[in-house]
Order: C-alpha cells, then sequence, then structure tokens
C-alpha cells in the first residue's frame, strides 16, 4: 500500500471509528453470527483477522476458538476493539497493529486466516491475499466476506466512482469474477461460497463513512446514486424511502483451502 493511500485509509477510519464501531459491534451481531457460522471454527483452532477493525468478527468467533488475533492499520480501531473485549470480558484474543500487505507472522501459523469487507479498500488485493495463504497452515482455511463490484464495465466504473465520492479510500469493489481468477492464481479452492444481495439504508450508509444530510460528500453522492435510478445504471438498485433511500449491496462470501497438493 503506498504511504499516500496509507494515510488516507488512517484519516477515514479515525474520523469515522466511532460510527463504524457501534454498528459493526452493536448494531449487527446477526451478520456477525452468520459469518461465524459459515466459517464454523473448531475448538482447537487459532484465527487471525486481516483488517480487523473494531474487532467484532473476532470477539464474535473467540467462544468457538483457541485463540484469536486481530490485526489492522488504524489505532483508533484498535482502540475500540479492545474496548469491547473488556466489555465482554473475553480472554483470549489480541489485537495488534499491522498491514494487511505485510502480516507480521511467520509463515504457516494460523487455522483461519479471515478478512471481511477490507478488500475494496486495497491496491494490491491479489498481495493480501497471497500474504493470508502464506501464513496459513497447510490444511488451513481462508475465509474473505467483501461487496462486489457489477460485472459491466459501465456500471462497475460508475458503481466505484459513487464509492470513492463516500470514502476516499475506497480502491475498488471487485467483480465475482476477478474474486475467482485471483483464487485461481493462488491455486485455492472454493469449500463453500455464499452470495446475498443487502439491503441498506443509504442514510445509515452514509453515517458510516462519517457524513450527513449537510456535508458535501453526502450530497454528492446522493446526487449521483439518484441518477443511476433510471436503468440500475451503477448496480446499486436505489428505491425511494420516504426522505431515504434503499440500496442495494452485492456481497460475495468465500471460505477456501489451498488445493490438494500445494
Amino acid at each position: 500500500m503506498s504511504k499516500k493511500h496509507q494515510t488516507t485509509v488512517q484519516k477515514q477510519f479515525t474520523k469515522t471509528a466511532e460510527a463504524f464501531s457501534r454498528y459493526a459491534v452493536r448494531d449487527t451481531p446477526d451478520l456477525v453470527s452468520e459469518k461465524v457460522d459459515f466459517i464454523n471454527p473448531r475448538p482447537e483452532n487459532i484465527m487471525l483477522d486481516v483488517a480487523c477493525g473494531p474487532g467484532a468478527l473476532v470477539l464474535a468467533a473467540a467462544p468457538r476458538l483457541h485463540y484469536a488475533c486481530g490485526i489492522d492499520l488504524t489505532g483508533e480501531m484498535l482502540r475500540y476493539a479492545r474496548q469491547f473485549q473488556a466489555e465482554k470480558h473475553i480472554q483470549n484474543v489480541s489485537f495488534l497493529r499491522g498491514e494487511a500487505e505485510k502480516i507480521p507472522f511467520p509463515d504457516l501459523t494460523f487455522d483461519l486466516v479471515t478478512c471481511t469487507y477490507a478488500f475494496h479498500h486495497l491496491q494490491k488485493p491479489e498481495l493480501v491475499l497471497q500474504e493470508m495463504v502464506r501464513v496459513a497452515k497447510p490444511d488451513g482455511r481462508i475465509f474473505i466476506d467483501d461487496t462486489l463490484g457489477p460485472e459491466s464495465d459501465e456500471k462497475f466504473e460508475l458503481h466505484n466512482e459513487i464509492e470513492i465520492i463516500r470514502d476516499p479510500s475506497h480502491t475498488l469493489s471487485l467483480r465475482l469474477t476477478t474474486f475467482l481468477s485471483m483464487f485461481d492464481d493462488l491455486n485455492l479452492e472454493i469449500v463453500s461460497q455464499s452470495l446475498k444481495r443487502r439491503r441498506r439504508s443509504f442514510n445509515q450508509w452514509m453515517l458510516r463513512a462519517g457524513l450527513t444530510p449537510k456535508d458535501k460528500r453526502y450530497q454528492e453522492t446522493r446526487r449521483l446514486l439518484e441518477s443511476t435510478i433510471p436503468g440500475d445504471r451503477a448496480g446499486f438498485s436505489p428505491q425511494a424511502d420516504g426522505d431515504d433511500l434503499q440500496i442495494v449491496h452485492s456481497e460475495g462470501i468465500f471460505l477456501l483451502s489451498r488445493r490438494d497438493g500445494d
């Protein structure tokens, strides 16, 4: 990750740490539980969560694991993660500062390596996936959950333009076909896969980015998004809902392992 983008990510997530942490840890326990069930951790497993944010997945998975560690680039996110850990009285986890492109652990360390909703902030997602594979044990599993961009070139470009206006730390919501190609390049096979369409409030989505209707970026994002309603030109399927909008994010959830013999 370039120093410039690293600064952008840290600035954005330091600014939004409180709102994001409240949403991720306290307001969506059902979604986090869904992810833990999908991963199906075992009592003997040691897990690493890359770009852990406020620690939602680590803390939810901890009761079903031997030990879990979360790493993140942003100190303020880690502060909230440790705060939530203390509130929940969970002992078998730790949170450390670390870069996804340079995971600070030796090869073949973890039974589970996870990353949720971070690939669309990465400049080199293939390098991060390579690092995740490096620190996973030979029979380890890798879990990725992220938004998916439209396959259509026109929709893909407009979709990501809207995302970047909302959040400057966004790089690309990757296509499903891009994820599948990355998995193949690293000799990974899909153990389980789920594709979801998550409907959400536009206003709540903006609050997670630290934006309210008075903010210029909120207004720009909404204006551009509303212009895509005819023909759903950006793949968000927006619908008016009083003074709000309902939008849809496509989501890819993958549990991976090395192919036999790799």
